[in-house]
């Protein structure tokens, strides 16, 4: 019994520590206004999927054939906020890919190159921070007039930053409970002096 709890507490530790690859694909068509995009663990179990489109309310993601989120262009910079628990994730890929129509149009070889001069800038400043960085970037014409894009990106995480994400919204979520509870119990009291009186 006591080997039983030794291999379970050590096996158990390690699986705490261990690396968990969070993979998210994106892919965006200007021409259709929309973006496909899913989140896997380890590119195979899939966590959520579905496509975007950008609207005259805000930014709608469908996430089956019957629920669909709208996120008003106003709530954007809110909800930046709730995913600060990325910071605990370890970018170890960044693939993009655009495709640029008009292959002779003197615009879109413009639009291309400073494409390419962005990537290769971010590129540089990512490498010194992140040395284990998988960064690819490439830009491709098409005759057709077109706007396309695709993007890879994988994260590293391990179950401590995982508990602590969890642990930091499970106490936001109570701190939000325990006000909105406290005025309600205020308003109570509030109108039952009221009635008193």
């Amino acid at each position: 019994m006591g080997e039983f709890f030794v291999y379970s507490f050590f096996f158990g530790t390690l699986l705490f520590f261990f690396p968990v690859f969070v993979n998210a694909d994106v892919y965006l068509d200007a021409k259709e206004n929309r973006g496909w995009f899913s989140v896997s663990l380890y590119h195979k179990l899939r966590l959520i999927g579905g496509y975007a489109e950008v609207r005259s309310e805000g930014a709608v993601f469908h996430l089956t054939k019957k629920k669909a989120v709208i996120l008003p262009y106003a709530e954007m910079a809110d909800a930046r906020k709730k995913f600060e628990v990325t910071k605990g994730f370890q970018l170890c890929r960044f693939h993009q890919i655009l495709e640029v129509g008009g292959a002779r149009d003197a615009r879109s070889i413009l639009f291309a190159a400073l494409f390419s001069a962005a990537s290769g800038t971010a590129y540089a400043l990512l490498c010194e921070r992140k040395a284990f960085l998988s960064f690819r970037s490439k830009a491709i014409f098409h005759n057709e007039p077109c706007l396309k894009g695709c993007v890879q990106i994988a994260a590293a995480m391990n179950g401590l930053v995982i508990s602590a994400a969890l642990v930091k919204k499970g106490m936001e979520g109570f701190l939000k409970w325990m006000r909105k509870r406290k005025s309600t119990v205020s308003l109570r009291r509030l109108r039952k002096n009221l009635r008193a009186l």
